[in-house]
């Protein structure tokens, strides 16, 4: 997002050619997935065939009519040779090597799949299936026009996309703050500002092993920003031990082995906790109880609350839901942080589709910097006007 609101060209030619292979190979992730859940639906449908047969007939009986039984989630053989070969690929771990061969070769039948009440009748219960991310379904649903061979990946679908960053998980961004309109003519600060040069390092979780030696070279960076996405709390993922792990909890966890090392021992930090727009509609269907970390997140709801669409987003004035499990994970984190640290944890809640939303964080963080620049010409008495509660709420 920092690139498409301070960038005039956001990205090349050759960084949108790797973005389109990279959303193209994450939909036929996704439909692996599917795949997987079709797989395992459709035994479970077979084996209550089985126990209602066994009822009424022989063993026997009942496992000869089993064998050639068909249920809602039977696929035919062609399209069962398919998936049999989607899986293994994914399995072998060679998905992205197929590309870009695979959006000429196997789209059409990636599309006659789709079309397909196995595939429809697995897509449906998708809730239960925990490898797959809730941004599926936004590819999903457009996945016959994102793989033809012209497919250009717009700028919602960049944002929306999964695993866009380096090889490495390391990525650069030198940027300026623009004078927007919004801004006090008058401030001469905020118009120097705009001549400032900032520079936004991104690294990605799987860039950073246990002992990873290159974190010192961010000795010299003035903060750290650490990213959470809201809506993680229900999702799973395979962690280093191949093991399924709640996606909230890995968070913590990188969270923790970044505040504690020692290159950022006094760096501030701003957590921004991303996607509340998500988050908001989730947590009325999906209780946020479903992460164990959260287990004690047991609110009184006003019955006046407000709601997504009210035109107030203060926590004071009948919050809706989502606000108030957006202000309990904020104070999670800053108490993990307390705790680790004895430092304070500037937070900023986000909509990480929103550019305003995005651009408003952004510019938190470049006046916490001002702050730290400022600090030492004021004497922080009780009298200060200025507050040293590292605490931020916007969603």
């Amino acid at each position: 997002m920092a690139k498409i609101l301070y960038k005039p060209v956001p990205f090349t030619e050759d960084e949108r050619e790797n973005i389109k292979l990279t959303i193209q190979s994450n939909v036929y992730g996704y439909l692996g997935i599917l795949l997987e859940g079709r797989d395992r639906f459709e035994e479970e449908s077979l084996a209550a065939v089985t126990k209602e047969q066994s009822t009424d007939e022989t063993e026997h009986i009942g496992s000869k009519s089993n064998t050639n039984c068909q249920t809602i989630y039977s696929i035919g053989p062609r399209l069962k040779a398919f998936s049999d070969w989607l899986l293994k690929t994914m399995v072998s771990g060679n998905l992205e090597a197929i590309f870009p061969a695979a959006t000429r070769e196997y789209a059409p039948l990636v599309e006659e799949l789709l079309k397909d009440e196995a595939i429809r009748a697995t897509y449906k219960r998708r809730n239960e299936l925990e490898m797959l991310p809730s941004v599926s379904s936004y590819f999903l649903e457009r996945a016959v026009d994102i793989l033809r061979t012209d497919y250009e990946p717009s700028d919602l679908d960049i944002l929306y996309a999964e695993g866009v960053t380096s090889s490495n998980g390391l990525a650069c961004l030198d940027f300026s703050y623009p004078q927007s309109a919004s801004d006090d003519k008058y401030d001469t600060e905020d118009q120097h500002d705009t001549l400032l040069r900032y520079q936004l390092i991104s690294v990605h979780a799987r860039g950073l092993g246990e002992n990873c030696k290159w974190l010192e070279m961010f000795e010299d960076v003035g903060m750290v920003i650490f990213c959470v996405a809201m809506n993680d709390y229900d999702q799973f993922t395979v962690d280093g031990n191949g093991l399924s792990t709640n996606k909230m909890l890995l968070s913590r966890k990188f969270f923790e082995s970044i505040v504690t090392h020692p290159t950022f021992e006094q760096m501030d930090f701003l957590l921004i906790l991303n996607k509340f727009d998500l988050f908001e509609e989730k947590i009325e269907r999906a209780p946020l109880t479903q992460c164990e970390w959260f287990n004690d997140f047991h609110p009184v709801v006003s019955r006046h609350r407000s709601n997504s669409n009210s035109s107030s987003n203060s926590i004071n004035t009948s919050p809706s839901l989502g606000q108030l499990g957006a202000h309990y994970m904020a104070v999670k984190f800053k108490r993990l942080y307390s705790s680790l640290t004895g430092r304070s944890l500037y937070t900023s809640v986000v909509k990480g589709l929103e550019p305003d939303s995005v651009d408003a964080a952004l510019k938190y963080a470049r006046e916490i910097l001002k702050w730290d620049e400022e600090k030492p010409n004021f004497s922080l008495t009780e009298y200060s006007m200025y507050s040293t509660e590292a605490s931020s709420y916007s969603p």
